[in-house]
């Protein structure tokens, strides 16, 4: 996603991308680890295979049109489509790309490329996947603030460690949940000097941690650890309003990592407009 993304619908383009058929591995990046027939095991950052019932909430998708939004290299939306959903998997397309930090020494011309070829790999071991599974889910692409309505409606929305990386992650909430029926759930880890928020009461307020520090300036493609219950009350602002948090260790290069999820239920219609 350019700096420069118009927030519109698309809603008279076709949102969905065509087959590609790609056969090398070596031009794929698999997010999470996943076991392909025919190729055996395929490492990933993340490995998510022994836990994802608390990944997913233990919300049973079979049945269901699930949104698997920020698919990366599609392992969450395959696994839902094995346990029974019907799957429409979403992440960035084309020019589309992370928002980066605009530090003031930032230069995007040289950075952008690269992380465009790392989106492309993701996208390029999603259709690795896809053929090697059998794979009937549907794949479409384009800004991460505007799911076009033809992608919906859905009855469930997974958003698994997808809003870091966003500048508004509101606003990604907002242009997925329009699209929801039931339920929504949302994952994201939270960085070990930030534990704490588990424990966090409510009264003392809703918090969001800004990633990025100019005295570094490493961290240029993260943005922000939403709070438990801040993701609750965000939730319920867009007509989510009965959730339940859990907490559970993923792991993430062999180390284990805390994650919380968030599975809130529709109570009220979300307003369309922001």
């Amino acid at each position: 996603m350019t700096m420069a993304d118009p927030i519109t619908d698309r809603a008279g383009d076709d949102p969905f991308l065509p087959p590609r058929a790609v056969d090398d591995r070596a031009i794929c990046t698999f997010n999470h680890t996943i076991d392909l027939p025919g190729h055996g095991t395929v490492a990933g950052a993340w490995d998510l295979r022994a836990g994802l019932d608390s990944y997913l909430g233990h919300v049973a998708v079979a049945g269901k049109r699930v949104l698997d939004f920020g698919a990366t290299s599609g392992f969450l939306g395959f696994a839902m489509e094995a346990r029974g959903a019907e799957v429409v998997a979403y992440d960035f397309a084309g020019e589309a790309c992370w928002e980066m930090v605009p530090y003031p020494d930032f230069e995007r011309a040289v950075i952008a490329p690269e992380i465009r070829n790392h989106l492309r790999r993701f996208e390029n071991a999603w259709w690795y996947s896809h053929a090697a599974l059998g794979s009937r889910a549907l794949r479409a692409g384009g800004p991460l603030y505007a799911v076009p309505k033809a992608v919906g409606p859905v009855d469930i929305a997974v958003l698994g460690n997808a809003l870091t990386r966003l500048r508004d992650p509101f606003r990604a909430l907002h242009g997925a949940l329009r699209l929801t029926r039931e339920t929504v759930v949302v994952t994201e880890m939270l960085p070990k000097s930030l534990q704490f928020l588990r424990f966090l009461p409510r009264s003392i307020g809703l918090p969001l941690f800004l990633l990025p520090r100019t005295d570094q300036r490493i961290r240029f493609d993260a943005w922000w650890t939403i709070a438990p219950t801040t993701m609750q009350e965000l939730l319920a602002i867009l007509g989510f309003g009965e959730s339940v948090v859990t907490y559970h260790h993923q792991q993430l290069l062999g180390q284990k990592r805390l994650c919380y999820t968030v599975v809130a239920r529709r109570t009220e219609p979300t307003n369309p407009e922001l």
